[in-house]
Formats: C-alpha cells, structure tokens, sequence
C-alpha cells in the first residue's frame, strides 16, 4: 500500500499559499492546511475514491460533509428536484488519524448510527476499513482489503430503500390514493411542506400538519401560525407538485 503522503501529492490539488502547503476539500471546496490536519487528509482520500473512483457519485449517491457532526455521511440520490423528503442516510463514515487504532472508536460510530437511525458505519484511518452493520442489536464486524470493496455496502441499500419516488410522480399526475399515502408518511408535522392543488383555485397550496379523515383531507398552511385546520374533499384534489425538507 503508498504512504499517505504519496497517495495525497498523487491525488489532491496541493498548491503552495503564504509560504504553506494548501489542498481544497473535494466536497466542500474550502483550504485546507496539509501539514496540520492529519485526519482531514484522510478525509479527503476517502472523498476522493466515493467522488472519482466509485463510479456512484452523481448518478447514485449524494454526499455530505462534516453534516450532524459526522466526517462525511452518504445518501441515495434524489431523483426529482420536486421530491426531497428528509432521508437517513445510507452509511455514515468516521475518519481518523493514519495512527489511530480504529478499535477505540467502536462505540462512536455505533453511537452514531443510532441517533441517525442507519444501519452501516465505517471506521478509516488509511491504513485500515473497518465496516460495523447492524440488524435490530446485533452487529456484525467486517474488515475490508480496499476501498473499491465499500460500493459492495453501498449498492445493496440503493437497490433496496423504497424511496417512495413511484408514488410521488402518480400523485403529480393526480393519484389521489398516492397523495394520501405520501401525506401520511411525510404531512403528518412540520418537517416537511406539501405543495399541491385542488380543483377551482388558481394558487397553489403549501400545507403541512395534514390529518386525513376517510376522503376529507385536512391541513394548514405553512408559515400561519394560530390558523385552523383547511379543508378540502377527495374529488377536488387536482395533482400533488412537490414534497421537500
């Protein structure tokens, strides 16, 4: 296996800046210290295998950095710029210091995957990959030979996540069974806004807080805090525009 220090002069953008040695992150496009942030070189070897050599960027994967105080958290890809529920992500990755022994921060990253309700963890330090999966409590340990061997953890859980995009583009088009399953798994409070429309009206209607009673469809509308409960009948839903977070 190269050196850290080999591997990031082969391939990271280093440029001299004030008499130091800079590289800007992959993801986030910041300066970076080279010679005073061990880890987030890490960081960036890892970026730069998920972002150029995975073949999942883009097309498959979102990714997020330093995002709810993890290293770098990896999301299936969001299809429809209309349809941007809240996601868990896919796997959440910890770096650390080349010299690190990865054994010591087994109970941070299982930590982290419960508060973030994922199921994947990986520990990284260069030298070693270590995967923690878990079903329900119990937990399985996996150590892996290369970084090309994490696309193994990550294409199962795209194929398998119901992202609910099928349901979403029928109610679009005026599905109202499909409206009311996607109000009721995301309208439910005020983490989301549903946009949608309804027969008659010109406007649009941006609502949450949603309550379905047999074909009444009850909810308010974003940002008119104090306001009762609007309504509307099942025959005059017209289509459902977007969901976000």
């Amino acid at each position: 296996m190269c050196s850290l220090k080999s591997e990031i002069y082969q391939k990271l953008d280093i440029y001299q800046k004030s008499g130091q040695q800079y590289t800007k992150c992959l993801k986030r496009g910041i300066e970076i210290p080279i010679n005073q942030r061990p880890e987030e070189l890490v960081r960036q070897i890892f970026l730069h295998f998920l972002m150029n050599k995975s073949g999942l960027f883009h097309d498959n994967i979102n990714i997020e950095v330093e995002a709810n105080h993890h290293d770098i958290e990896i999301y299936q890809k969001q299809l429809n710029h209309n349809f941007k529920p809240h996601q868990t992500p896919l796997i959440i990755v910890e770096v650390k210091r080349e010299d690190v022994d990865l054994h010591n921060h087994y109970e941070q990253i299982k930590r982290y995957l419960k508060q973030s309700r994922c199921n994947i963890g990986i520990l990284y330090n260069y030298h070693k990959i270590i995967v923690l999966t878990r079903q329900g409590n119990i937990w399985k340990t996996n150590y892996l030979k290369s970084l090309r061997e994490v696309e193994n953890f990550v294409v199962p859980q795209i194929n398998i996540i119901d992202n609910g995009l099928s349901e979403f583009e029928k109610a679009q088009n005026g599905n109202f069974e499909n409206f009311v399953t996607l109000v009721k798994k995301y309208g439910k409070y005020t983490t989301h806004r549903i946009v949608f429309k309804v027969k008659h009206q010109v406007s649009e209607i941006e609502g949450y807080l949603f309550n379905i009673q047999e074909n009444k469809v009850y909810y308010k509308i974003c940002g008119q805090y104090g306001q009762k409960y609007k309504s509307f009948d099942r025959q005059d839903f017209d289509k459902l525009i977007s969901i976000t977070y």
